[in-house]
Order: structure tokens, then sequence, then C-alpha cells
């Protein structure tokens, strides 16, 4: 288990994994059919018509 942490090529493949995945992510959330849906969940701040608290 010690040479896993050990091993050099560990932490380029980790941050390689991150970065598919990260990219993958904004990938997703930039697609066209999405992009009303995730408008609205950035406006969910500004509304008023809501009781606070």
């Amino acid at each position: 288990m010690k040479e896993l942490f050990a091993n050099a090529d560990a932490g380029i493949t980790g941050l390689i994994l991150f970065l598919v995945i990260f990219c993958g992510a904004v990938l997703w959330t930039m697609r066209p059919s999405a992009k009303l849906k995730y408008k609205k969940y950035g406006e969910i701040p500004l509304r008023e018509d809501q009781e606070n608290g």
C-alpha cells in the first residue's frame, strides 16, 4: 500500500482524472439544452416573491 502513495505516476494520474471530470462538468452545464434551467437557478437569490425567514 505504501508503494501506491509513493508512486510518482499516481499524482499525475489523479490530476488528469480531476481535470477530465472538471471539464466534463463544465461542458455538461454549458450544453444548450440546459442553459435555460441553470439561468433560472441563477436567478433564485434575486427573487422577492418568497418570504425571507
